[in-house]
C-alpha cells in the first residue's frame, strides 16, 4: 500500500493512466493564494507573452517550487511512479472564458524529451472545471498502446 493511494487506486491508475476523486489537497484559501500566486507571475511576462510561457518556472519562483514540492502531491507521484523521481517541467495553460481554443488528442511524453518515457502528469485546476467550461478528457487505457504518433 502506498502512503496516500489505496492499493485499488494505484491499480486502476496503472490499467487506466490516470487518477480522478483525489482527496482534497488545497483548502479555499490556499486555492485563493494560487490564484494570486500566479496573478503575480502573470505581471512578469512581456507584452505580447501569455501564460504558457511561464515554463520551468519553478526554478526560479518560491511560489511555484512550493507548489510544486507539496508533500502531499509528491506522495501521490511516488504511489505510482516509485520513489526514484525527479520534477522536470512546469507550465500553465489557462484558456480564458468563451475561448474557442481545443487541445488536441495527445499523450503528454509524445512531446517530453525523456527517456525511458515513464512520467506522469499532476493537473491542478485553480478554478472549477466540469464539461461546460473545458475539462480535461482522458482515453482509459490508451498509455498501454505506448507511444502512439500524433
Amino acid at each position: 500500500m502506498g502512503k496516500r493511494l489505496t492499493e485499488q487506486q494505484q491499480e486502476f491508475y496503472h490499467k487506466n493512466g490516470y487518477l480522478i476523486g483525489l482527496p482534497t489537497v488545497f483548502g479555499p484559501e490556499q486555492v485563493r493564494e494560487m490564484n494570486s500566486g500566479l496573478n503575480e507571475l502573470l505581471t512578469l511576462l512581456r507584452p505580447g507573452e501569455d501564460a504558457k510561457e511561464i515554463r520551468e518556472w519553478h526554478e526560479s519562483s518560491r511560489f511555484l517550487y512550493d507548489l510544486c514540492m507539496n508533500p502531499v502531491i509528491l506522495d501521490f507521484v511516488e504511489d505510482v511512479l516509485g520513489p526514484d523521481f525527479y520534477l522536470w517541467g512546469s507550465n500553465f495553460f489557462i484558456k480564458p472564458p468563451h475561448s474557442k481554443s481545443t487541445v488536441g488528442w495527445h499523450q503528454d511524453t509524445y512531446y517530453w524529451p525523456l527517456e525511458p518515457k515513464i512520467s506522469t502528469t499532476i493537473w491542478l485546476a485553480f478554478e472549477d472545471a466540469d464539461e461546460e467550461n473545458g475539462a480535461m478528457k482522458v482515453i482509459p487505457g490508451s498509455h498501454s498502446a505506448g507511444l502512439l504518433k500524433h
